[in-house]
């Protein structure tokens, strides 16, 4: 079954699932405060209620200048690069203004919760923490030696650096 969007992309020209954005809608319970997990520069990223497979919505930004074919385009190139160190991207959605991209959910959120919780920083002993930064490693090589797309990753920061339920 192939899916439109309202702006005429189909499911096949991404190569991605579309969710619906009624859909993405009720599962956030409208982009509520409660469920807003983080916001940079491009967007908000918001989970979704407990009623739903765990997946996160990123809402980019309604003043970002990105067009659809800029979107389109960014789609494509995250879709391409799978490796297992990478959030993995479960598809998208494109009405009106609204660009989303729905992500596979990191329930241990982002690295720099532990590095400035102290509480939360006392549970990364130094085998954990090897491990961690193993995988930042590999997940840096990926896009410049095994990849045959080329990348150059200029945003590392603790804060972008999502953790799954085993801290990889």
């Amino acid at each position: 079954m192939e899916t439109t969007s309202q702006n005429g992309c189909k499911e096949e020209d991404l190569e991605l699932p579309f969710f619906t954005l009624s859909k993405i809608t009720t599962a956030t319970e409208s982009f509520s405060e409660k469920n807003k997990l983080g916001r940079g520069g491009f967007g908000t990223v918001y989970r979704v209620s407990s009623s739903y497979p765990k997946i996160a919505v990123k809402r980019l930004s309604m003043s970002s200048r990105q067009g659809v074919n800029e979107f389109k385009n960014e789609v494509k190139l995250i879709a391409q690069l799978q490796h297992r160190n990478l959030v993995k991207l479960l598809g998208c959605c494109i009405e009106g203004k609204e660009k989303l991209l729905v992500y596979e959910y990191m329930p241990n959120k982002s690295l720099d919760l532990f590095i400035s919780d102290q509480t939360q920083g006392k549970l990364l002993g130094w085998a954990k923490r090897f491990h961690i930064i193993r995988g930042i490693a590999r997940r840096l090589l990926y896009p410049h030696q095994d990849s045959r797309l080329r990348i150059v990753y200029r945003d590392l920061k603790p804060s972008n650096v999502l953790l799954d339920s085993e801290m990889n």
